[in-house]
């Protein structure tokens, strides 16, 4: 009998864990160095009291107080933090061939075969990737028209409470659309892998058929790991925002545990995602049915001469 399909694509992303430490040391080390040049920043402001509550602990209140201070501008040097956070991006995507070949094998890639496989298909995700860009901008346009209309809402006292539940009703459907449109380009790259697929724009529509054919299925296992995701990131939010700042230290372990999870959670999608295409398109292997053993002839049986008729 089979496992369950989130318990086994749970075990592969557990079975290849080191990408996850991996990701994770990567994000720590660009964080470092993205945190840099605001901790600089915050040194030299002459909000002493300030900027020593944000450097050796962190405060929310204290925080957003100084952000909306327009004499000191930490959005000037926000640019080097979004530049880490391309790279990491970039890096993450380089990454993704590697890691759903290895949930394809079922095996532990030597260094060099998760690297070949990370190569192999970068150009075929950055063709994917192309793709998607097209397909969110309506999205994004519609995001936009979500929020001008909500504001517009608010700003009329008469209808302020009109204006808010179409802000959370419509960022909800929104959230929802891109949660189908990444499932879709997640299985365009199962496909890509499994099926060894060198069309991007072919493999796109038919992965769209293939999603949308078996959404249900689908989006119930995307969506109960993403609810998992959502939950501990909601409670380390809520835990970091109440502890006292004196905790610094404790604070930052929690949310760097957030982070983590959030890596854990999006790499068991991914298996979740493979095993399920597995078991629905390929078969597997049974043993051929046993060709039937004929007797051979006995060689001392002869054949009596036909009776005489005369």
């Amino acid at each position: 009998m089979q496992p369950g399909l989130l318990r086994e694509g749970f075990n592969k992303a557990w079975h290849y864990q080191r990408v996850l430490w991996f990701i994770f040391f990567i994000n720590l080390v660009l964080g470092h160095f993205g945190a840099g040049a605001i901790t600089h920043k915050l040194e030299l402001t002459e909000h002493s009291l300030h900027s020593q509550r944000l450097v050796g602990m962190f405060d929310v209140g204290t925080f957003s107080e100084l952000v909306s201070n327009p004499e000191v501008n930490l959005f000037q040097v926000a640019g080097v933090s979004i530049s880490f956070s391309l790279v990491f991006f970039a890096i993450v995507f380089f990454l993704t061939g590697g890691i759903l070949e290895a949930y394809r094998s079922g095996r532990k890639l030597t260094t060099r075969e998760f690297f070949e496989a990370c190569g192999s298909y970068f150009w075929r995700w950055v063709r994917l990737f192309i793709l998607m860009v097209f397909v969110l901008a309506p999205v994004l346009m519609l995001v936009r028209f979500v929020h001008d209309k909500s504001i517009s809402l608010m700003d009329n006292a008469a209808q302020e409470k009109m204006g808010f539940w179409l802000m959370v009703g419509g960022m909800l459907a929104i959230g929802v659309l891109l949660m189908c449109i990444r499932l879709w380009f997640d299985m365009a790259q199962v496909r890509a892998v499994v099926e060894e697929e060198t069309g991007m724009w072919r493999n796109a529509g038919r992965a769209f058929k293939l999603t949308f054919s078996n959404f249900g299925s689908l989006f119930w296992i995307y969506f109960r790991i993403s609810l998992l995701g959502w939950l501990v990131f909601a409670a380390g939010l809520y835990i970091w925002a109440k502890m006292p700042p004196a905790r610094y230290h404790w604070t930052l372990l929690i949310l760097e545990f957030v982070v983590l999870w959030g890596f854990a959670t999006r790499l068991w999608q991914r298996a979740c995602e493979m095993t399920w295409y597995q078991r629905r398109f390929l078969a597997p292997l049974t043993a051929p049915a046993p060709i039937p053993i004929v007797p051979p002839a006995n060689p001392f049986l002869t054949i009596a001469p036909p009776a005489d008729l005369s």
